[in-house]
């Protein structure tokens, strides 16, 4: 007696939309992800208020004016002598305060550059102000 065999089929797993959607995962991912380190300072700005506590602590205080000059406690600085200067201070108190004053004019630039530099010297404790009387009146 001959008894037919059914041929057993074997199942193919179809791995072509499996693919295709992980692949739709890996692009959303890469999309959702945010890859930039950003770096912050803390920046401390006016309050209005007169401070008793900032009184009778060092500050430093560093003008920028709308010509481009910098100057630092009444003695005007290029970038270079801000920077040696600057690490001179830090190096002997790292918590130092630094007030950073802009006069009118000054562009955003121009201050972003000024703080990228005490940044760059290892400043934390900024604050930023602005003058609107001329400097040393």
């Amino acid at each position: 007696m001959d008894i037919p065999r059914e041929s057993r089929r074997t199942r193919e797993i179809n791995l072509i939309p499996l693919v295709d959607i992980i692949l739709m995962l890996v692009i959303f991912f890469m999309i959702s992800t945010s890859f930039v380190a950003s770096e912050s300072m803390e920046l401390s700005l006016p309050s209005g208020k007169a401070d008793s506590s900032t009184a009778s602590t060092k500050i430093t205080r560093i003008l920028i004016q709308s010509d481009g000059m910098v100057m630092v406690d009444n003695r005007t600085m290029s970038t270079d002598g801000l920077n040696t200067l600057l690490a001179q201070v830090l190096a002997r108190d790292v918590d130092e305060k630094i007030a950073i004053f802009t006069t009118p004019g000054v562009s955003v630039q121009q201050l972003v550059n000024v703080m990228d530099t005490v940044y760059l010297t290892g400043g934390r404790n900024v604050q930023v102000d602005k003058i609107e009387v001329p400097y040393g009146t």
